[in-house]
């Protein structure tokens, strides 16, 4: 049987988008023959939603402390990248597009007879090094490159480019039905009852919704409904922001049933089965977003706009409403929003069948 290889060391929401040809392609090939490279936060994902399928765990890092990146990295990933040299697969698939000069020399040392990589879109910085590299390795080993292409399309970039390189993979024409992303829970979600789930924050400061006028919109739900539980998510290092968010519900009126409970997931599985198991996602554009989504939940993403068209926004069915930004106006993106505009967005949103 043939064996596929999947080099994915990306971010979560990331990881998230591309579900669908991950799926796919255990589909095609068989899921015990995938071999998969995802950062450490992500395994428990692979080992959820792919269990047959190898895992291999990239300790990557951005940031310089000592040494040099690439020394750094190279001294992290030694005993994953032996691995890799001692892989050999049919098709090697790259659904990372920003790759560094380590992450190509990690995609290549897979033995593969066929490689496929979309077009580097780091190569955009205009560092001569990164293109004289790039170009090496593409001589070397002559990898299939499918051009990135560009926003505006209908779809996000990132999953047009996905089902393109699927479909050279494949052979044949990969419909955007059968790359589209899908998540599924695999345990009960770590709450009891009717839930509401609220990931207010991301990792950047410029996505993130004022906290004030979360409150404000919780506040003018409660009039039209009675709220069911509310829990508050977010990453471990978001902790301190989900409590100061909570003593202002504390301070705002809600009564103590109404306050809600801060939810940390374990892992970013069981943060699936959280979400999994809400009867509505309130979020910005952050992995929730993207999660939520791919598990089709009821979900509402108040959206900066940042790389709109790239990732964002997509949905799998009605259930999801992603609250545009309209540019060329003053103020923040978020401010050309009433709150009573956003809570009709609600609305409507459970009312979704």
């Amino acid at each position: 049987m043939a064996r596929c290889f999947l080099f994915k060391p990306d971010g979560i929401g990331d990881f998230f988008l591309s579900s669908g040809v991950v799926r796919l392609m255990a589909k095609e090939y068989g899921e015990e023959n995938l071999v998969i490279t995802v950062l450490p936060p992500l395994e428990s994902v692979i080992r959820g939603q792919f269990p047959k399928a190898t895992p291999v765990v990239l300790p990557l890092r951005k940031n310089r402390v000592i040494l040099n990146v690439f020394v750094a990295n190279l001294l992290r990933c030694l005993r994953p990248w032996m691995m890799l040299m001692g892989t050999k697969v049919d098709v090697s698939i790259s659904l990372r597009h920003m790759r560094d000069y380590f992450q190509n020399v990690l995609f290549f040392s897979v033995r593969s007879k066929k490689r496929l990589i979309a077009s580097n879109l780091l190569l955009g910085n205009r560092r001569p090094v990164r293109r004289w590299t790039e170009k090496a390795f593409i001589g070397l080993f002559r990898p299939m490159v499918i051009e990135y292409p560009t926003a505006g399309a209908g779809v996000p970039s990132e999953l047009e480019v996905n089902r393109l390189l699927a479909g050279a993979a494949l052979g044949r024409n990969v419909s955007l039905e059968e790359i589209w992303p899908e998540l599924k829970s695999v345990n009960l979600p770590p709450v009891v009852g009717p839930y509401w789930v609220c990931a207010p924050f991301s990792s950047s400061l410029e996505k993130d919704f004022p906290e004030q006028r979360w409150i404000e919109i919780f506040q003018n739900l409660k009039t039209y409904e009675k709220l069911p539980q509310l829990v508050l998510t977010g990453s471990r290092d978001q902790l301190g922001s989900l409590e100061a968010m909570r003593d202002h519900f504390k301070n705002s009126g809600f009564v103590d049933a109404e306050i809600p409970r801060i939810v940390l997931p374990e892992n970013l599985q069981s943060f699936i089965d959280l979400l999994a198991g809400a009867s509505c996602v309130l979020t910005v554009d952050t992995a929730a977003a993207h999660a939520a989504t791919a598990l089709d939940r009821r979900t509402v993403i108040l959206f900066s706009g940042l790389h709109q068209g790239m990732f964002a926004p997509w949905s799998r069915s009605s259930r999801q409403k992603w609250i545009l930004p309209k540019h060329g106006g003053e103020g923040e993106w978020h401010s050309i929003h009433t709150n009573e505009q956003i809570v009709t967005e609600i609305k409507a949103t459970l009312q979704a069948p």
